[in-house]
């Protein structure tokens, strides 16, 4: 135990076990810039832990995360939001860890614990990956080893979507992707931009030839079935109508330029546990 500090990296979680394989990227990157600290992970759907219980593997909640690590004697603790954008599972957590904290006996917006002897005496929370401008940049130059030499090939990077009010992330950075590379376009599985916008985009442009990546972490199950899937509402099957199509199910967290981001938000949190 390295002075009772701990790492804890929160994400949605997946059933599939090549998927699951991404999250290792991340671990093995994360405990090389923190060495000896210890690193855990939660998920926060329900559902997948529940299935994956049944397969004889247990994966925490966030709070149960969290107690776990108290009653080991981890007094100061960093949070890893593992997720693309901050929606409604960032902002879940970050009243996790807030109520935490609290219960615990802090009152400061960082969810910072100054109480002696029980409890936490840190417990900081760290952004997730699109969160400021900069992060937005470092993710557009981060994917430019994917994107196509030849201007008639595009790169269509497709996100879950969201019914939140953050869905304007994927907005903001399919901009910043116009201005970058004038054949990388970026739409959602659920919600804008649709499969209808970037058709629209790619004809614009001229497009013959398209790779559909995922703008997700890991190539789960909305990437190998909405993305790849041969079923005719996947991307794949829409965009064949009209052009060349090839898959490539690397998830953002297969992307050393995105690990980086990601120990770059931790490593702000982990500061603050001091």
């Amino acid at each position: 135990m390295s002075d009772n500090k701990a790492v804890l990296l929160v994400t949605f979680g997946t059933n599939v076990a090549e998927a699951a394989n991404s999250f290792k990227h991340l671990e093995n990157k994360i405990r090389k810039a923190f060495p000896g600290v210890e690193v855990r992970w939660s998920y926060t759907a329900k559902s997948i832990r529940n299935n994956l219980a049944r397969q004889g593997y247990a994966v925490d909640s966030p709070i149960t995360a969290l107690s776990k690590l108290q009653d080991e004697g981890f007094t100061r603790v960093a949070v890893q939001s593992v997720h693309v954008l901050a929606g409604q599972e960032y902002y879940d957590l970050v009243n996790v860890v807030d109520n935490m904290a609290r219960f615990h006996g802090s009152s400061g917006k960082h969810f910072q614990s100054k109480i002696g002897k029980f409890g936490f005496h840190r417990l900081t929370l760290g952004t997730p990956l699109l969160y400021n401008f900069e992060d937005y940049q470092e993710v557009a130059e981060g994917i430019r080893s994917f994107v196509p030499e030849n201007p008639e090939h595009a790169l269509v990077l497709v996100g879950h979507g969201s019914g939140h009010h953050a869905f304007s992330t994927y907005g903001c950075l399919n901009d910043l992707l116009r201005h970058r590379y004038p054949n990388v376009f970026l739409g959602t599985v659920e919600g804008y931009p649709s499969p209808r916008e970037v058709k629209q985009d790619l004809s614009r442009a001229g497009i013959k030839q398209v790779t559909v990546m995922p703008l997700m972490n890991i190539a789960g199950e909305h990437a190998v079935s909405d993305l790849a899937g041969g079923q005719p509402a996947s991307w794949k099957s829409q965009l064949q109508q009209d052009y060349e199509v090839s898959v490539n199910l690397a998830g953002l967290l297969d992307i050393e330029d995105i690990l980086n981001i990601y120990v770059k938000h931790l490593r702000e949190a982990y500061n603050k546990i001091d």
